[in-house]
């Protein structure tokens, strides 16, 4: 159900800052380099202004490899006199969905040479142990006042997703109970459209990253302009198409340093996914290409959700055999085809999966850590 509050969106959006700084809370924006981080920011500057707060706290942890232009809009970022900025780096693993060897790259891998680094960290950058991404904006980094809460001011919009409208719901409003740091996440824009975010910018002429002018000129929709890592998902490949055109010597950089960009560049999502041969069965392709030719941590995971599969469908349907393509029931990988697309990759995070645990950092390097639970790393 939607509330009208009879005010447009921003100054909706302006007032729950000003009214959280009049009150003397500490406020942390959390800046990706993209645009809705860019509207939290300059909507805090204008209300922390008004309210007698400047400079404002702003965090950006560093992910070594986003589109050009982000890191230099960020540096602009870091030169303003209304912004105490902190360039943060942790050197934690991500998921690289493209190499079934290794689902993990570390940002600004200690173990490789500087020079195969996709770019250096700024001069202002530290770095820092926590890589929990939840451990960023804590009171101890941003000192807080007694009774007063510390909020981390996020760029999260509901238009974007069901479940960002579904977790505003079940927050209760735009601002959310503390994390287990202590820390609660604000969302003032939460009620904004693409539209709302970009006539902003035109309006008040603010900066922002022009890597979105880059992607509008090789035909991207404004509603599929995104600032994020390139390499946790499949969705990932059409922005890499995209700045292979757009920035070549960058691309090739990023080919470098992570081992199947090029690949899935060239062939696109097919090269992600299981191929299955003339004449086989989607269970001889799955055994194939999922168990018998994959990677070893890929195969033992495979055979687990096989075994999980096939437990949970002989006990609703008897001896009935195990489905090739459809699914007997409402299952979202009850067929052999289905769990070859599922299992392809090893799913590390789980996404697909439930019967299967996060794959942890220090199984394909040591010392790397585990999870402990949701992988925030």
């Amino acid at each position: 159900m939607k509330l009208n509050l009879n005010m447009n969106v921003f100054d909706a959006a302006l007032n729950r800052l000003q009214e959280l700084y009049e009150q003397d809370h500490t406020i942390v924006v959390s800046q990706s380099g993209g645009k809705d981080s860019t509207i939290c920011m300059e909507l805090a500057i204008m209300a922390a202004d008004a309210a007698g707060k400047l400079p404002i706290n702003v965090i950006h942890r560093d992910e070594e490899i986003l589109f050009p232009n982000t890191y230099e809009y960020l540096d602009r970022v870091a030169s303003r006199p209304e912004v105490n900025m902190h360039h943060v780096w942790a050197g934690q693993p991500v998921v690289n969905v493209f190499n079934r060897n290794n689902p993990y790259w570390w940002i600004f891998d200690e173990t490789i040479p500087r020079e195969e680094w996709v770019r250096q960290p700024p001069e202002y950058a530290y770095q820092i142990e926590e890589k929990n991404i939840n451990a960023l904006v804590t009171k101890d980094r941003f000192p807080t006042k007694e009774g007063k809460d510390l909020l981390a001011c996020i760029g999260l919009r509901v238009q974007e997703s069901p479940n960002r409208r579904m977790g505003l719901f079940s927050s209760k409003g735009h601002i959310t109970k503390p994390n287990n740091m202590g820390t609660k996440y604000l969302r003032p824009i939460y009620d904004w459209t693409d539209g709302d975010v970009w006539k902003a910018i035109q309006d008040f002429k603010w900066d922002y990253n022009h890597a979105y002018d880059v992607m509008v000129k090789h035909g991207r929709s404004k509603n599929k302009l995104r600032i994020a890592p390139l390499t946790m998902t499949t969705a990932g490949i059409p922005d890499l198409q995209l700045a292979q055109k757009a920035w070549p010597q960058w691309f090739d950089r990023v080919c470098h340093r992570l081992d199947g960009i090029r690949t899935v560049t060239q062939f696109g999502k097919i090269s992600c996914q299981p191929s299955r041969k003339k004449g086989e069965t989607w269970e001889d392709c799955f055994k194939r290409e999922c168990i018998n030719d994959a990677p070893e941590w890929i195969a033992k995971r495979a055979k687990h959700v096989y075994q999980k599969q096939l437990e949970a469908h002989i006990r609703a349907n008897g001896a009935i055999p195990f489905p090739q393509i459809n699914s007997l029931r409402a299952n979202p990988i009850g067929s052999f085809k289905k769990l070859a697309m599922a299992t392809w990759n090893g799913d590390p995070f789980a996404l697909k999966c439930n019967a299967l645990p996060y794959m942890e950092p220090e199984e394909f390097r040591e010392g790397s850590g585990y999870w402990g639970g949701k992988p925030t790393f």
